[in-house]
This record gives C-alpha cells, structure tokens and sequence, in this order.
C-alpha cells in the first residue's frame, strides 16, 4: 500500500459518517465508519470527524472529498469543517469539501442531470442540469424542517405514544403499543410516562434516537397498521414537494423541468415511500448508479487527475456495495 496512489471519499450524514480509501483501480484499500459530524447538532462533530479521517492510511493520497451534512462554504462552521480535514490530511492532498446532498446527486446520476431526493435523519431535495445549473430544497434541520426524514417520522411516532400513554383509548393504541414495545419500554401503569421520557433524557444523540424509531414505523406500516401506514404518506407527500421545489427553482418562471429523479438515505429504502413519491412525481425512480461514497469517489478521481470512465465506475459501484465491503472486513 506504501507505494499505491489513492483518494479518501467520506459520506457524513446526520448520524452515520462513513469514509473509503479507494486505488486507482476503483478498489476499496481501507473503510470505516463512525457517527455523525454536522456542526448543527452534533456538538462533538470535529473530533467525529477527525478521528475518522485518522482511521485510514493517507501515504500516497492524492485528493479527498467530503461530502456533508450541514455543510456551506459561506458559513462560518464549514470553515471549521475544512479546517478540520486540512489538520488530518496534511497539505499535500487536493481537498474539497461539499454538501452530502450534492455528493448523493452525482453519485446517483454518475454526474448527469436529475433531481435528488435525500432522507436519512433529515430530508433535502436537488436539482441539477445538464449546464450545471443546481438548485437545493430541504435541508432546514430538526428544528423547523427536514419533514419527512427519519426523524421527522420518528418524532410522530412518538407524539401518538405520548398521546396513547395520555389516554389509553386513543384510536392509535395499537400502533403505539407496538413503539413501545419495539423501545422496550412499558405501555401501562403509573410508570411508563416516565419510562418514556427518561429514555430519551438518557440518549447519547436524542435526534439519532428518534430518528432510529422510523425503521420500526416502516415495519409496522409493512404489516398493514393504518397510522404507520398514513405516516409513510405523509413522509412521502413531504419528500415529492421537496423535489418539485428544487426542480421549480431551475425552471426560471416556465414550468419546471421534466427530470427524472433518484433518491438515498435509509427512509426511501423503503418501496412504499419510493411508491407514492413516484405517484406524485408521475414517473418511476431512477436506480441510484453509485452509493454516496462513490459520489465523492467521483470528484476525487478527477481531482487526483485520474481518467474516470464507465468500466471506471462499473468497478467502483462493485467494489462499494455492500457485499464487497463486508468481505473486505472479514
């Protein structure tokens, strides 16, 4: 590995960050994955960052990117998100920092036109075009926007848990009997408000916490529960507006162009929130050609000076998927 050049690609969500050295044959030499490093809630967020960009060998790094979440090069905490990369690399490697929406954009169209709909934890929408106009939808953090992400979900769930535990009879019962149960936590007796309340005073990261009940509400809305199931629709009614308005912002007063759309992060994993998005968007997802990673992989072949073409990306979308990532650990 000593005498083998290579770029660094990190995907740095809200809660997972996940980092790859890749050869210039597009294979993976080392990977690794840590929490999540967005400035906006993640008080710990550049020692998150540090320590995993110090995870992976950097002898013979020729370029790195970043793709992440709350990143902004106006803003003064994406400075010190550059700043941070700039200490762990060293100075002699080409280095770019972007949003994580714009790495999952070109990562999944292999850098062609589209429109990109992210939700993880949070949720954001972009548009690009052929003549690299872009445009952003989303993004506005747990506070006041990122409707229809994971945690947007998650939080709901348990608004309909705090209003069962309230009054037992509410029409979602069952539905949030099952979050409950699926958090281990009780569901009668004079206890389980607190018991509610003190597992979320005692998370490490409480919007990762909430976040992480969406999967149980994806599940619950796969076996049939009505209130899980309309919480999807929402989410997805959310998600398809997002990507309407990002694609509207680029139309210039005309009518906003027809483009196809993809889409990343764990809540549109799911064929039911992809399914009604499309309905919306009247036409049927565009598979993602790469993960996030390869998004930033993409940049930081052409930083590196490296030639990227389709057998290029063909071995990179290999050597990334799940699979081959998992037999490299083994």
């Amino acid at each position: 590995m000593p005498h083998t050049q290579s770029i660094l690609a990190l995907d740095g969500g809200g809660t997972h960050t996940r980092i790859a050295l890749i050869a210039r044959d597009a294979h993976v030499l080392a990977h690794a994955s840590g929490p999540g490093c967005n400035p906006y809630d993640r008080p710990e967020w550049a020692d998150n960052l540090r320590t995993l960009l110090c995870t992976v060998p950097h002898t013979g790094l020729r370029a790195a990117v970043l793709g992440m979440a709350g990143y902004d090069g106006a803003r003064p905490s994406s400075l010190a998100q550059k700043e941070v990369a700039r200490a762990a690399l060293g100075p002699d490697c080409a280095l770019a920092l972007e949003n994580d929406v714009q790495t999952a954009h070109r990562a999944a169209f292999a850098g062609s036109a589209g429109v990109f709909v992210l939700a993880g934890t949070g949720s954001v929408a972009q548009a690009s075009t052929q003549d690299g106009r872009s445009a952003r939808a989303g993004g506005w953090g747990w506070l006041f926007g990122d409707e229809g992400g994971g945690y947007w979900i998650g939080c709901r769930a348990l608004n309909h848990a705090a209003s069962f535990l309230d009054d037992p009879g509410v029409a979602c019962a069952p539905f949030a009997r099952a979050v409950l149960h699926a958090l281990d936590l009780p569901t009668q007796g004079s206890h389980a408000p607190d018991a509610l309340r003190e597992w979320l005073r005692t998370r490490p990261h409480p919007r990762s916490a909430v976040g992480n009940v969406a999967p149980t509400v994806l599940a619950l809305a796969h076996a049939q529960d009505p209130h899980a199931a309309a919480l999807l629709h929402a989410a997805g009614t959310h998600l398809a507006a997002l990507a309407r308005t990002a694609c509207k912002a680029l139309a210039t007063g005309q009518a906003a162009p027809d483009m196809p759309w993809s889409y990343g992060g764990s809540v549109l994993h799911s064929p039911l929130i992809r399914g009604h998005v499309a309905t919306i968007l009247g036409q049927p997802a565009v598979a993602p050609a790469l993960p996030p990673l390869g998004g930033a992989a993409l940049h930081a072949a052409h930083l590196a000076g490296w030639e990227v073409d389709a057998a290029w990306v063909n071995r990179l979308r290999q050597t990334l998927s799940p699979q081959s990532l998992q037999n490299a650990l083994s």
